[in-house]
């Protein structure tokens, strides 16, 4: 299982978001401010993009096979309006 967190500020304060995801079993759980919104997974798992809210911000996590098709892992981005954190 891999885990990753962003930290950031927006006008009303700090924010996290939390990816936890299972190589083996493609099952992701996304978390903002400790709070779960989202779980789901693959059966192959090729990646996915995730799209939610943080009051009013959008934000858009993805999930891509890292080197040689995810031999290697998975990488992690979330982006803020548009703009990766």
């Amino acid at each position: 299982m891999a885990n990753k967190t962003w930290e950031f500020e927006l006008e009303d304060g700090q924010h996290v978001v939390e990816i936890e995801h299972g190589y083996w079993s493609g099952k992701r759980i996304i978390k903002v401010d400790r709070k779960q919104v989202e779980v789901s997974g693959k059966i192959i798992d090729t990646g996915s993009e995730h799209r939610f809210e943080i009051n009013g911000h959008q934000c858009i996590l993805r999930i891509r096979p890292g080197t040689l098709g995810g031999l290697f892992g998975f990488e992690f981005e979330l982006f803020l309006d548009g703009r990766l954190i």
